[in-house]
């Protein structure tokens, strides 16, 4: 079983009359990505501030790398690297100079770690160049830069895409795998796109006004997501006989006495229709629909409303 190095049971918190977070349960296991996913004001934000130690819950409680004792909290935070609510630096100075100043703060005595982490985020070439005269992607790297100081094993990035154009998420998604997969960093990140997370999470967390809805791992999601063939026809015991003898291990439903769907499909939907018209069936409609993150969020906030 592999390890959870973050816990939260009925984690509340309220500011006056609403909840941010309303008895959430949450659980992140090492050597994950974790892709957080809910609308605006769901409470992710809110999360990831307790999470950090930047605000504290009204009820419930956290477990962070095994502590669960709020008075020593602070020290399993040394493990996290965090970026909440957009990149936090020194407009007036230069990427070096501001990883300077967290050095200093974090006091790590290693000098050449700001060298390694520039070269990690793609800051190398910045020179003197001021931080307020960075591009976006460019902010967005520092922040993530600033983060990494120390070598934390959590990682945890809001909406790290923010404002980004097509190739600077690209790059972000290259840096962040590469993280997980060569430095073993566990990392939990949110983000508004979900088809970035989809090439990126090794499992999910949807969230909904304050709770959590669902907690599954990519492998799951697939099997509920699956790619499947969706027909409608005039005879639908015809057409099963005809899907069953192509496909004998898909997994068939008829759905109503018009519609059925053949599940796992990988196949070419012009055989399809080829092989009904020789078996004397009238299709009326037929769609490949392939597996979505966000088709599948879009679904499951339905049923939750």
């Amino acid at each position: 079983m592999k390890e959870k190095i973050f816990v939260a049971r009925r984690l509340t918190k309220k500011y006056k009359k609403s909840y941010a977070l309303n008895g959430l349960d949450m659980e992140i296991c090492r050597g994950s990505i974790y892709g957080f996913v809910g609308k605006n004001g769901a409470g992710k934000t809110t999360l990831m501030r307790i999470l950090t130690g930047r605000a504290v819950q009204t009820d419930g409680e956290i477990g962070l790398f095994g502590e669960k004792q709020q008075s020593k909290m602070y020290i399993q935070r040394k493990r996290v690297g965090a970026m909440v609510e957009g990149p936090a630096f020194y407009p007036g100075m230069t990427a070096k100079d501001n990883l300077e100043v967290v050095r200093l703060q974090k006091g790590i005595e290693d000098k050449g770690c700001i060298k390694e982490i520039l070269e990690i985020v793609g800051l190398e070439d910045t020179g003197t160049k001021k931080a307020r005269n960075f591009s976006l992607g460019m902010k967005q790297r520092l922040g993530i830069a600033i983060a990494l100081m120390g070598k934390p094993e959590l990682l945890v990035l809001d909406e790290p895409v923010n404002g980004l154009d097509p190739e600077g998420i690209a790059s972000l998604r290259e840096l962040l795998k590469k993280l997980n997969q060569e430095q073993g960093m566990t990392i939990l990140v949110s983000s508004h796109i979900l088809s970035e997370l989809d090439q990126l999470a090794t499992c999910y967390g949807f969230i909904n006004k304050g709770k959590m809805i669902e907690q599954v791992t990519t492998e799951e999601l697939f099997k509920k997501c699956e790619p499947y063939l969706n027909m409608r026809v005039n005879d639908v015991q015809k057409a099963a006989h005809v899907l069953r003898k192509m496909f004998p291990g898909n997994r068939l439903e008829i759905v109503t006495d018009k519609q059925l769907c053949l599940y796992n499909f990988s196949g070419n939907t012009a055989d399809v229709m080829k092989e009904c018209l020789l078996n004397e069936v009238d299709i009326k409609e037929i769609r490949a629909e392939g597996a979505s993150l966000e088709k599948y969020y879009m679904e499951l906030m339905k049923k939750v409303k």
